[in-house]
């Protein structure tokens, strides 16, 4: 009998994150301009996404690349249509980070949500 694990987030890991968690959005790299001199920071697209900001542990501080006000967000799967990359960027109360690190919780064939270091 094989376990549930899609079940397991919908019923349980989603409504966790939504219930205790923050609205923000990714911003996703555009396609460049018409020149390619053009700024092409105006072309990003927004995914709004669900999160919940948490705190590295000890370990994870303890000669890693986490830096001082590093942030920690473990964020929903919920409604997001790709698989967050480096090149993304993470927007959390108006305060835009850069990803560091994404580590997909994926104890079977389902990741349950993305765990996002990021840094201002």
């Amino acid at each position: 009998m094989a376990f549930d694990y899609a079940a397991l987030r919908t019923n349980v890991v989603e409504p966790l994150i939504d219930e205790y968690g923050d609205g923000g959005y990714f911003l996703l790299p555009g396609e460049p301009a018409g020149e390619a001199y053009e700024s092409q920071l105006d072309n990003d697209s927004e995914c709004p996404l669900k999160c919940v900001q948490t705190q590295f542990t000890k370990a994870e501080n303890n000669g890693t690349l986490v830096e001082q006000n590093d942030v920690l967000f473990l964020v929903s799967t919920e409604g997001i249509y790709f698989d967050p990359e480096l090149v993304n960027r993470i927007v959390i109360d108006c305060v835009e980070y850069q990803i560091v690190r994404i580590d997909p919780l994926k104890p079977g064939p389902v990741v349950m949500l993305w765990k996002v270091h990021a840094r201002k």
